[in-house]
Formats: structure tokens, sequence, C-alpha cells
């Protein structure tokens, strides 16, 4: 994709998100649109205008391409007033690096600000996009927290565990199976949102479920 096609992409994918009223001056910010281009975005924001309602883009989940950040309320309004200003800042930041992410834009969240990208970015790419927005002007960096992706929420049950811990006769708790869980690599990047139960299959049976 070349330089002029990106441009193209991210105007538009910010003029048709949550964040249209921040699109003002197209053609300062983005010389290279075509003017074809400039008109159908302008013919969005006047339709949004008369008909007062606002475009939102949902998605049916939590997806992998949402970069959440968290800030206060303050330093979100200011990114957001000049989100186009910094959605670009970002690509071409992403692109000196030749990263093949790129944000096609930026809404409010109750946390604070949520990027979408085209893909899946990689803890570099968010590493880059934080450098990026705590160098953004009148914004207080020490509130930002580390940009994360979106997780998704699992229920996990573990059978055929044996009720006592082997070698002994010490009956498995929560705080054991933690432990184990943790230190085994099939659950790196996995967070426990709740506590864990160990439930026996029987009286008859030293045999538990986690």
């Amino acid at each position: 994709m070349n330089t002029n096609k990106a441009s193209q992409k991210l105007s538009y994918a910010q003029a048709v998100g949550p964040s249209v009223s921040n699109i003002l001056k197209l053609k300062d910010n983005f010389p290279n649109l075509p003017a074809k281009k400039i008109k159908n975005i302008q013919k969005i924001i006047d339709n949004s205008n008369k008909t007062k309602s606002h475009i939102k883009i949902t998605t049916k989940g939590p997806s992998q391409k949402q970069i959440i950040i968290s800030i206060s309320k303050e330093n979100s309004n200011k990114f957001m007033g000049l989100v186009s200003i910094y959605i670009t800042n970002i690509n071409r930041t992403l692109k000196n690096i030749k990263s093949s992410i790129l944000v096609d834009y930026a809404q409010r969240d109750s946390t604070g600000v949520v990027i979408i990208t085209n893909k899946v970015a990689l803890s570099s790419n968010l590493q880059t996009i934080e450098n990026v927005i705590k160098n953004v002007e009148n914004i207080n960096s020490d509130n930002i927290k580390i940009p994360w992706l979106s997780q998704s929420k699992s229920y996990l049950k573990i059978t055929g565990i044996p009720f006592f811990i082997k070698n002994t006769n010490i009956s498995i708790s929560t705080d054991f199976v933690e432990v184990a869980i943790k230190s085994n690599h099939i659950f790196d990047n996995l967070l426990l949102t709740s506590k864990l139960k160990v439930i026996k299959v029987s009286p008859k049976f030293d045999i538990v479920i986690i």
C-alpha cells in the first residue's frame, strides 16, 4: 500500500468513526487526499449534522485489534481533540520502523482511549504507540498506563487431579493449584479473574475437579 492510499484509508476511517466532529481541516492535514474523497467525507459530515446523530462503530465482542490506553478523562479529551493529527503521527512512526500495523481510528472509552488497528498489534507496536502518546503536548505522561490489547474471558475446567499432593497426605489446595498454573508455560499471558475452586468428585474417590 503506498502513502497516498494509506492516507486515504486513515482519513476516511476517522471521518466515519465516532469522532466525526474532529475532522475539520482535511485539506490542511491531508494535502494528498483527492478532492472527490474530501467531498464524500464532507457529505458524510453534513448528513450527520442534519440528522443530529452520531455514527457508531460496533463489534460483536472484544477484538484483539483494539488497543486500550488507560488515561484520565482530561487527557482523553485533549487527545481526541486533535485525534486525526495524533493518529497520523502514530502511523508515521510505525511506518518508520517498518511495521505492518496501522491505526484506523480512535474512540473514547470508559477507561480512556481505544485505538483500533488493521491487524493485531505486537508488544513492540504497543510500546511505539505508548511513546508517541506520551510525547503529545499538554498530556500528562505520568497518568498513562501501559497500553494493552482487549481480552476475552474463558471458563477452565481441569479434571482427573489427585486429591492428595504426590507422596504426601496433604490435600490439594487452591493456593497450590495457582502456583502450579503460574509455573506452567501454557498459561503464560493468562490472568485468573476469579478464585479457583477445588471440588472432590466423590467421597469414595481421591480425585478432584478444579
